[in-house]
């Protein structure tokens, strides 16, 4: 085939795609992949163009460091392990943004371990169900709790999955925790 007229194909193919992804609600990631399209629901939030565009860009980059598949505009299921729920921009009211004022028990339900980006339990969140080795993809200081089974203790491990730390089981939390160093959380 001569250069030109692969390049036609592709272009051609890439139209195509294009067109079925408009008709479908599917939009196209930068790597080509198609993914659902949450500007219908980024719109009904009150989100601007730009804030739904960085809410997008931050699920992308959830899914590519941690799996998952993205549900909602804010949410990735982790299989049937957990969830990441992401924070809305610009201060919108979402799950997380009146987590100070609420009882600790309500932002992190029973038999599940949470961890924030952010203190105080704020922030994006991973809720995590199921006994696995959780990616921890952040670096500041956050804020986990453990509202498991009545003593089950999470283990805070390193890059190389050694547990550098264990909490004293559950019930216990931290509203201050450093990131920096955990780079998964088994929460079992």
């Amino acid at each position: 085939m001569r250069y030109g007229a692969g390049r036609g194909l592709f272009t051609v193919l890439a139209v195509g795609l294009l067109l079925l992804a408009s008709a479908t609600g599917v939009a196209v990631g930068a790597n080509g992949t198609a993914r659902a399209d949450f500007s219908a629901q980024a719109r009904e939030l009150g989100l601007t163009t730009s804030q739904a565009r960085e809410l997008q860009a931050r699920a992308d980059t959830y899914v590519a460091t941690t799996g998952g598949t993205q549900v909602s505009v804010n949410k990735i299921l982790l299989g049937d392990r957990g969830e990441i729920e992401l924070a809305l921009p610009g201060g919108k009211t979402g799950p997380s943004a009146n987590a100070v004022r609420k009882p600790l028990v309500e932002l992190c339900p029973g038999y599940t371990m949470c961890a924030w980006k952010n203190t105080w339990y704020t922030g994006d969140k991973i809720s995590m169900w199921a006994c696995y080795n959780y990616r921890i993809p952040w670096l500041e200081n956050g804020s986990w709790i453990n509202n498991q089974s009545k003593g089950t203790v999470a283990n805070f491990l390193d890059d190389y999955g050694v547990s550098q730390w264990h909490d004293a089981g559950a019930f216990s939390q931290d509203p201050d925790a450093p990131w920096y160093w955990v780079h998964w959380i088994k929460n079992c």
